[in-house]
């Protein structure tokens, strides 16, 4: 069966030609989407155990990305899938569908949120320098610029114009360890699952979660029915809008950027996710922009102009390799 029949038919429609156009519009929607997933992921951590949380969220991934390309394809799809891919799958599976949100989703119970923004942003960082030793791909001078420029602005946002001092604490190293596992399971699709679409990849990391909680929950003694029948009716949009836009949206999006652009473009636009977090907190949760928004954002954004600027001017081996290789391929 060929995979093309997967395809959104957004991005089916593109060419070679417009390999780079599905890269920008794929990063901008996972931009968009993944705004919402640290205000939505501290509103549901009041009522929902990290493991529940996990399991109600990747539920939720699995029933719209079913739902999207339906389940008998995707089930001959998953096992038509090369022997040389089933471990790559397998480990992406567990680094960022288990390990990191399992980290994450503890770490803020007990981390300030201000830190957690920050550490959280840091997997742009690990990406960063992982394409360069693993997939060895060109770092500019004025890649190195952009991506400071946004670390600065991440930490004035995150240190509330260095107002108080950087502490860090246990939930902080959780976030920290959910963040690198974000960056390794990354780095190991763009390396080794490029190829394959990355609803096969989304289906696959789903069942890899919802067979972790089966076999963890009864050895935890979770009181997950007490959790699912007291959970706050108010909260049914959080959390079907943290599985839909958060997870799967985000997601999708993601793995559809990376298999048309380079890791590290990716991962100097990710940080602009912290600003539209700013956005959604202030409209969904009510909370307050300041001053150090504002500067930090620039700075942020200063350095998106500044790649943006150089992109134009020069063209690793591999980003244009990845730009053009547009067409679909057979696993």
């Amino acid at each position: 069966m060929n995979i093309n029949s997967l395809s959104l038919p957004i991005f089916g429609t593109f060419g070679k030609s417009r390999s780079s156009t599905i890269g920008w519009i794929s990063l901008s929607i996972a931009i968009i989407a993944g705004s919402t997933s640290t205000p939505f992921a501290k509103q549901l951590g009041t009522s929902l155990s990290p493991l529940t949380l996990l399991l109600l969220s990747e539920s939720i991934v699995l029933i719209f990305t079913i739902l999207s390309f339906g389940f008998l394809p995707l089930i001959e799809e998953l096992f038509s899938v090369k022997k040389k891919y089933i471990s790559s799958l397998i480990f992406v599976g567990i680094t960022n569908s288990i390990i990191a949100p399992l980290l994450v989703f503890t770490g803020l119970h007990v981390a300030d949120a201000v830190n957690a923004e920050l550490f959280l942003r840091s997997s742009s960082f690990f990406l960063f320098i992982y394409a360069g030793i693993f997939l060895n791909e060109k770092t500019k001078r004025s890649d190195v610029l952009a991506l400071m420029s946004m670390f600065l602005g991440i930490t004035i946002v995150a240190l509330r114009g260095f107002s108080g001092p950087l502490t860090v604490s246990p939930g902080d190293l959780l976030i920290i360890g959910g963040a690198f596992s974000y960056a390794m399971g990354s780095i190991t699709f763009k390396k080794k699952l490029s190829k394959l679409h990355p609803e096969v990849v989304l289906f696959s990391r789903g069942l890899m979660a919802i067979m972790f909680f089966l076999l963890v929950a009864p050895l935890v003694q979770l009181p997950i029915v007490e959790e699912i029948t007291t959970f706050p009716i108010g909260l049914i949009g959080a959390l079907v809008g943290y599985g839909f836009l958060s997870r799967f949206i985000y997601l999708f999006g993601f793995y559809e950027s990376m298999e048309h652009m380079s890791a590290h473009t990716v991962s100097l636009f990710l940080p602009l996710i912290s600003i539209g977090s700013l956005i959604f907190a202030h409209f969904y949760l009510g909370e307050a922009i300041h001053w150090y928004h504002i500067a930090g954002g620039m700075f942020i954004i200063l350095g998106s102009l500044i790649f943006q600027y150089s992109s134009h001017h020069f063209k690793g081996a591999n980003l244009e390799r990845h730009m053009r290789h547009g067409d679909r391929h057979h696993v």
